[in-house]
């Protein structure tokens, strides 16, 4: 508690408490000291294919930075969730040269042709796990002395992470995503349900019009529209942090009661089909010491192989649809593998004649998988591949080892593995982040990528967050490469 109180006082007093023992006076926010040249330049997005729509700043953000001296320069990019004109009446230049910027902020990795030296750079990196694809990325930085700030476990001055904006945004694109799928995919099996009415999150103008949506949706489930031979929907969420919430949110929407995991067995079987259920399972709801001892967290992180998932047996059979908010790593327990796929869908009971031509049995009570993570082979080791916006479904079918995203009819389960779910909400979840980003500006616009990062002012919050700096990974990142070495990368 007591060191609680004073990371909060030291970031109100603006204290430094990093690897530079002095006292610096915080200014307000985005003041410059007369004579101050402080250029800032945001980036268009060129990286994620066509549906990064993203923004670091709204247009409102932006005049609050002009409006206190700062020259923005923004690349031109025409698929921005907000209209250029508004940015320009904000105060905006829109150029091709970013080269006066000591600062350059964006969303989404930076093309290795359009790296400027000698820069500050803000973006995420995706490179903390040495991965593979980014390695080329990262050499680039090192190279031409980029200042790397990654968003990914950045923390503001309040200890709010600035990547669980864009963690609740994920979830609440991935709920309704398979929510929409779930109609379509239970159409292909024979039945029309209110679900057929939830579209893509992008076919909405707001998240507003996506609450109103799912709330239609429910009203009329809580009037039977669910047939019972379906019974009662449920719903698995991996994880209790920012995904699963946001997901959760986007639920409850819906006529659901939230129960403890011991006891859905009990409301898939003779619970009310005008309702729907779920369960959230954080670890010590699913993951047991495999000699019989007490779950404990911290021994959990440390060998996670002394430890085994009771989900495939014990929950799984219960689930029609699990929504996966949690990374795995390779020592992990698996949430679902193959075989536990193959062994839950061989138990489902066959038809005993309560069905018919018109209205037949589901084929099994899992629907569908959301793997929110995108994390093709990780915790549900049957998602193959990453989805995508314009094509977010698959079907998998055990029997074959195949996945089919052609169609929602056929034998399977459906998946859904977007890789970039929160470019469905693009206006809301840039004017989130950038409400995070915005007070860190002007600390981040006294950055110097020329100068040794023993000599800069930065605050905690930001001196934590830089990766790379005069041609090194800093410190804490330098474990990247024994990661490197590892792997091979």
């Amino acid at each position: 508690m007591c060191f609680a109180l004073y990371i909060i006082y030291a970031a109100i007093e603006g204290l430094r408490v990093g690897s530079v023992n002095r006292i610096s006076l915080r200014r307000p926010l985005g003041y410059i000291m007369p004579g101050d040249k402080k250029v800032l330049g945001i980036r268009q997005e060129d990286y994620g294919g066509l549906w990064e729509r993203r923004t670091p700043f709204n247009p409102d953000q932006v005049k609050k930075i002009v409006d206190q001296g700062v020259k923005v320069l923004m690349e031109p990019c025409g698929r921005r969730a907000f209209p250029q004109v508004a940015y320009e009446e904000a105060g905006a230049i829109f150029t091709d040269d970013l080269s006066e910027a000591s600062l350059i902020i964006g969303i989404k990795q930076v093309p290795l042709p359009s790296i400027l030296p000698d820069k500050t750079y803000c973006f995420f990196a995706h490179v903390i796990k040495a991965q593979e694809e980014n390695m080329p990325l990262l050499d680039a930085i090192l190279k031409h002395n980029i200042r790397l700030i990654d968003y990914e476990g950045w923390l503001d001055f309040k200890g709010v992470r600035l990547d669980s904006v864009f963690g609740q945004y994920a979830g609440r694109a991935g709920m309704v995503n398979i929510l929409h799928g779930l109609g379509l995919r239970l159409l292909a099996l024979g039945y029309h349900t209110p679900l057929i009415h939830i579209a893509a999150p992008h076919s909405y103008p707001s998240l507003a019009a996506i609450r109103d949506a799912v709330k239609h949706v429910g009203a009329a489930i809580s009037k039977g529209a669910i047939p019972k031979s379906i019974g009662p929907l449920t719903f698995a969420f991996m994880g209790a942090g920012n995904v699963s919430r946001g997901a959760q949110e986007m639920l409850n929407g819906l006529p659901v009661e939230f129960v403890k995991a011991v006891e859905l067995k009990e409301k898939a079987l003779n619970g009310d089909h005008k309702k729907v259920y779920a369960t959230v399972l954080d670890c010590e709801d699913h993951l047991v010491k495999r000699d019989g001892g007490k779950f404990d967290l911290n021994e959990y992180f440390k060998q996670p192989k002394l430890y085994r998932s009771i989900f495939p047996e014990e929950i799984a059979p219960w689930v029609s649809c699990i929504i996966n908010g949690v990374l795995w790593n390779y020592d992990h327990p698996r949430t679902l593998t193959i075989e536990n796929l193959r062994n839950l869908i061989s138990q489902t009971p066959k038809d005993d004649g309560k069905g018919s031509p018109g209205t037949p049995k589901l084929p099994h009570r899992l629907l569908g998988v959301c793997d929110i993570t995108a994390d093709p082979g990780g915790s549900l080791e049957f998602v193959k591949d990453c989805t995508h916006i314009d094509s977010p479904f698959g079907l998998y079918n055990i029997n074959d080892d195949s996945f089919k995203t052609s169609t929602f009819d056929g034998p399977g389960v459906l998946v859904c593995a977007v890789s970039n779910m929160p470019s469905q909400l693009p206006e809301e979840a840039s004017s989130d982040f950038g409400d995070l980003l915005l007070p860190l500006i002007p600390d981040l616009l006294k950055s110097d990528a020329t100068k040794s990062l023993s000599q800069e002012d930065l605050p905690k919050s930001i001196y934590d967050a830089v990766i790379t700096s005069n041609g090194k990974l800093t410190p804490k990142f330098a474990y990247i490469e024994g990661l490197r070495a590892k792997a091979g990368v």
